[in-house]
């Protein structure tokens, strides 16, 4: 049995094989829902045996206690120093499951033990589960643990990479992340690739000299979301038991007042709904991350640790999916949905806010600090003249920046990012914000008129 997990928002891959003979399972890299595998584990009739973690993760909290507390074995890579149980494997150390075996290869490079792991089983080609060493068209951030490691990992990257180019080109590849992770740059959408097309199509790896291959990755690493370092502690740490493999996480109900009175007290509304609902009126001082994949993501950008959580929705299932996302990236203190949502907000008579939006001709002739919200990279490729760059999740350390009378403008590709920045500028006390409906793809729109 061979399955795949893909979490869209974060672009993290995850994998469950299992021998067909002894009912025996493994999970590479769970993420901390573990129900998914536990429930696919269960419909086969097989059991999780081990939780494997090709390395400390920095960009979701792992699910390996999670399967833990089932009876499976956590397993880590050299010099991983997990705080809880676990067996460190040792360079070419072997584990048979069933009819298959798996061999841990020490590959550091993006984390200094990080693995990957090489499963066989007779009549199949070997499958090479490479974590975040190895990508679909490109290969590892080495920059994760400060500026200190950061070219020693380069070199050990270039070495690690080397190893696994000398695999049989019939070798599968099967990354933990796909298109959109922040863990690597240029990282292609296909699921899966070969070390024979990697060899002859990732661009990384046609530098055939260690100092060209080094100076190449360092001149591309992406930008690096603030709640990366968290991720990192909690794994090493272990997160939180939440008994997650037993099914789906449960939110409180809560009814307006009390929401309204957690929130006074320092919890933070986060209003699921669209960008145009919430500009049309939200509860005062709510954050809008509209639903969808990125909820979770987002959050991890611009909500404190440990920050108390309210969620606003019209949608009871909408509510609870974006708790799961939010528990993926740390964020475990969610008190509670509003019942009614915002219609029983308003019946109560609480206090809500709204949110000017101009369009991208009214930005044209209208006196304004345009801030463009995008990753600078989106800027460089084109902005509006006179804009200046604050990526979303740089907002809340920036706002200062745009105290004053003139009125502030948020704009990004289509609306969503500005609409949460908005409501970041709101929050930290910027009295006059509009948000730029359609973004810049309008802009361009209007362009060609």
């Amino acid at each position: 049995m061979f399955q795949r997990f893909f979490d869209e928002g974060l672009a993290q891959a995850s994998f469950l094989i299992g021998c067909d003979r002894t009912k025996e399972a493994v999970v590479i890299d769970p993420r901390r829902d573990a129900s998914v595998y536990a429930a696919a584990a269960r419909q086969a009739g097989m059991r999780i045996v081990a939780a494997i973690e090709t390395h400390v993760h920095a960009d979701f909290v792992s699910g390996a206690r999670e399967l833990a507390r089932t009876g499976a074995r956590v397993i880590a890579g050299p010099g991983s120093d997990l705080q809880f149980e676990h067996h460190e494997v040792r360079d070419g150390e072997q584990l048979t499951v069933g009819d298959f075996t798996l061999m841990f290869l020490h590959t550091p490079g993006h984390t200094p033990e990080h693995v990957c792991v090489q499963a066989e089983t007779a009549g199949q080609s070997a499958r090479l589960f490479t974590g975040d060493l190895l990508f679909v068209g490109g290969v590892g951030r080495p920059d994760l643990l400060g500026e200190a490691q950061t070219r020693q990992l380069a070199n050990e990257l270039f070495t690690s990479l080397q190893r696994v180019m000398a695999l049989d080109d019939r070798t599968e590849v099967h990354p933990g992340h796909g298109a959109g992770s922040l863990c690597g740059a240029g990282i292609g959408r296909d699921p899966a690739s070969s070390i024979g097309r990697e060899r002859q199509q990732n661009a990384l790896l046609q530098y055939r000299e260690r100092d060209a291959f080094v100076a190449a990755v360092l001149a591309d690493i992406p930008e690096t979301p603030s709640y990366f370092s968290r991720m990192k502690r909690v794994n090493a740490a272990g997160p939180p038991i939440l008994g997650l493999v037993d099914g789906d996480i449960r939110v409180p109900s809560l009814k307006p007042g009390a929401a309204a009175a957690l929130a006074a007290d320092g919890a933070v509304v986060i209003d699921l709904r669209s960008t145009d609902a919430f500009a049309a009126g939200h509860p005062y001082g709510a954050l809008n991350i509209a639903y969808g994949p990125k909820v979770g993501y987002w959050a991890g950008w611009v909500v404190p640790d440990g920050t108390p959580m309210i969620l606003l929705s019209d949608d009871p299932v909408h509510a609870r999916a974006a708790a799961v996302q939010l528990l993926r990236v740390g964020l475990d203190r969610i008190e509670g949905t509003i019942v009614g949502g915002y219609d029983a907000w308003t019946a109560d008579g609480l206090p809500g806010a709204t949110v000017d939006r101009i369009t991208a001709g009214q930005l044209r002739v209208m006196p304004m600090c345009i801030v463009d919200v995008r990753t600078p990279a989106e800027w460089r490729a084109g902005h509006v003249e006179g804009s200046i760059n604050i990526p979303v999740g740089d907002i809340l350390l920036r706002a200062h920046e745009l105290v004053g009378d003139t009125p502030v403008a948020t704009i990004c590709e289509g609306g969503y990012r500005s609409s949460l920045a908005a409501s970041l500028l709101l929050q930290e006390g910027v009295s006059h914000v509009v948000n730029v409906i359609g973004g810049m793809a309008a802009c361009r729109d209007l362009e060609r008129i």
